[in-house]
């Protein structure tokens, strides 16, 4: 019995050893944390380019080519390398990317409320209360409610991405302002009988809100004036 008892103590410690162990090699990982201060393009170790708004952050091992996971604060774009093999996720808040190699947009600057964008190639969206998961298609939005977990599926055909820039289809003037004002936290508004007209052309990832004006007002014939803290378009 004496035999059996100091036996089990033994496994007890093996056991318990390998769990310490275990525990401090998930401590002692080391992650490389980017902040950006400005619109700016960061390569990943596995030649993934996350295209990253002022004030979001990613985080990621320095194992990273071992498993491709990213923990992203704020809104970015990924055009992510294909891996044979090797799954890319993206962890946001209470919710899971899952890549196979794409070009995707991440907004969170919403309150409870975040939205993701597929411009090409294939992700699927894991909610993290239920687990659900929803592939997403090209030229489709995800709007994902992380209070109540309601998720609502949008197409988006008149916006593209290519080589740092998105380009425009006839999209409406209103759509249009809508995203600028997101992306720049700004508050435009229009006061024009133009509202119906759309736009097409590109603006670069990092172009500023004053260049993207000038184009639009250009490009329809419209002005812009700074009343406050308003930027009415006549």
């Amino acid at each position: 019995m004496w035999y059996s008892i100091a036996a089990s103590f033994v496994l007890l410690v093996t056991i318990g050893s390998l769990w310490i162990s275990s525990e401090e090699d998930i401590i002692k990982e080391e992650y490389i944390r980017i902040v950006a201060q400005e619109s700016k393009m960061h390569i990943l170790p596995d030649s993934t380019k996350v295209w990253m708004d002022p004030g979001s952050s990613i985080q990621y091992a320095k194992t990273f080519n071992k498993n491709r996971k990213v923990w992203l604060k704020g809104n970015s774009l990924f055009e992510v390398q294909k891996h044979a093999g090797s799954i890319f996720q993206v962890y946001i808040d209470k919710a899971l990317i899952e890549v196979k190699g794409t070009c995707f947009l991440v907004k969170q600057n919403k309150t409870k409320q975040n939205e993701i964008t597929l411009f090409n190639g294939k992700i699927e969206f894991i909610a993290e209360a239920s687990g659900e998961k929803i592939a997403l298609l090209p030229s489709q939005q995800l709007v994902y409610n992380t209070d109540n977990t309601k998720i609502q599926i949008n197409n988006i055909t008149t916006i593209n991405w290519e080589n740092g820039r998105y380009t425009f289809n006839n999209i409406p003037l209103e759509e249009l302002i809508q995203i600028v004002n997101q992306k720049y936290n700004s508050n435009i508004i229009l006061n024009t009988s133009k509202k119906g007209t759309a736009f097409s052309g590109s603006i670069r990832y990092d172009e500023s809100i004053d260049d993207i004006l000038y184009k639009i007002c250009f490009s329809l014939n419209l002005t812009k004036e700074n009343k406050n803290e308003q930027i009415i378009i006549h």
